[in-house]
């Protein structure tokens, strides 16, 4: 039998849980997708409602991501060696909600609003990390296939949040977005306490970080930083360069929209084209289509032609990013996936973006279009370092 959705051969959808698993993950990323949707694009606007100078803002958004670069590797190799990435995943998210609360009872006192937002970031940040590791840890030897139809449930979610809770805020109050988040994130805790996730003997899992320090991780995330560098510094100025071409708010939400929403189908079907060619092709495959999305924000002069260039920005972040998770189910052992994707999460999200959108920033100011020519040449490199990571694999690993 195939699966419709991939034209997959059927497979025992994870090694605990079954069917029930599956609408549970599904569940989980979905609320991960929903909570950041409702947060995220809409905190910069919260902070200045409440008082703060956009230096202000500026400080309080640079402290979450500093802390956050932090917090993620930390609570990965926690959950690695103790409870596992089902219950860090739950204990983040209940934190995390709680500090949305001190954050919104510190009102627009500046060093209260500080110290809540570093709580928050701290608490927050390993969400998506946490989530691929139990996502990995669940579907076992069929995470390349299945991993991609998961995930797209957080894409799903994310679109949904943005353009329903913009909507809904500006009828209401910019308060409503620190209620908001914590209700979507007691819902992924009520997901995540369905899962068994699967639990490895400790006597049998090895010490030391040899795995997380092989080359070949290693090149995978150098690959994955060059990547994420040259998404933070496109995706930086991509709102000030529709802007200018006249697109005004309108464009830009509809770019971040139509990216997320082509996200859904290829993360879905891309199980069957690893199938098909290989997760080497997939890498190379997903940063030349990302690629020529940054090439066409940088050459095209008509915003409504950029927003359709997000479709290909979508499609092509979808399979490269998938990859990316799985082959760290694949070059890391079962012990060390809380730490390993963990690193990831750190360096795409986390490093990278922070060198990218500062030489984005500078460098937008000189020349716009090189901006993008010089994020695009980047993704392909990074495509291709991170396909030599994973030609590293032995056979048999390679189909997991």
């Amino acid at each position: 039998m195939t699966d419709p959705g991939t034209g997959l051969p059927t497979v025992a959808p994870t090694d605990a849980g079954g069917p029930e698993a599956l609408r549970r993950l599904k569940a989980v990323f979905a609320a991960s997708g929903g909570g950041i949707g409702t947060l995220m694009p809409y905190l910069a606007l919260y902070l200045a409602w409440r008082g703060l100078s956009p230096s202000g803002v500026g400080l309080v958004l640079g402290l979450m991501a500093a802390v956050g670069v932090v917090a993620v590797p930390v609570w990965g190799a926690w959950a690695d060696r103790r409870h596992g990435a089902q219950q860090a995943l739950r204990l983040s998210c209940f934190a995390a909600a709680l500090a949305s609360v001190v954050l919104l009872c510190a009102g627009g006192w500046l060093p209260a609003v500080l110290v809540s937002a570093a709580l928050l970031a701290a608490m927050r940040a390993p969400g998506e990390a946490l989530a691929d590791a139990l996502a990995v840890g669940l579907l076992g030897r069929s995470a390349r296939q299945r991993y991609g139809s998961i995930r797209l449930w957080s894409s799903a979610g994310f679109a949904v949040a943005v353009a329903g809770w913009g909507v809904l805020l500006a009828r209401t109050s910019l308060a409503l977005v620190l209620l908001a988040y914590p209700a979507v994130l007691l819902l992924e805790v009520a997901a995540v306490r369905g899962l068994r996730a699967p639990v490895r003997p400790r006597a049998a899992a090895p010490a030391g970080w040899r795995d997380v320090l092989a080359a070949r991780f290693v090149l995978l995330l150098a690959g994955a930083w060059l990547f994420g560098v040259a998404m933070g510094g496109s995706m930086t100025v991509l709102p000030l360069r529709l802007t200018a071409l006249g697109g005004g708010v309108s464009a830009v939400a509809a770019a971040s929209v139509a990216g997320a929403l082509t996200e859904i189908p290829f993360m879905r079907s891309v199980g069957w084209w690893h199938h098909l060619v290989g997760p080497g092709a997939m890498f190379l495959g997903g940063g030349a289509v990302f690629a020529l999305s940054l090439a066409c924000y940088g050459v095209l002069t008509d915003p409504w032609l950029l927003v359709a260039a997000s479709v290909l920005r979508g499609a092509g972040y979808a399979l490269f990013y998938v990859s990316l998770v799985t082959a760290v189910g694949s070059l890391l052992p079962a012990h060390q996936q809380g730490t390993g994707q963990a690193l990831l999460q750190t360096t795409l999200m986390g490093l990278a973006p922070m060198v990218g959108a500062s030489l984005g920033g500078i460098t937008y100011q000189h020349s716009p279009t090189a901006v993008f020519l010089t994020a695009a040449a980047l993704a392909l490199v990074g495509a291709a370092v991170a396909r030599r990571a994973v030609d590293w694999l032995a056979p048999s690993e390679g189909t997991a």
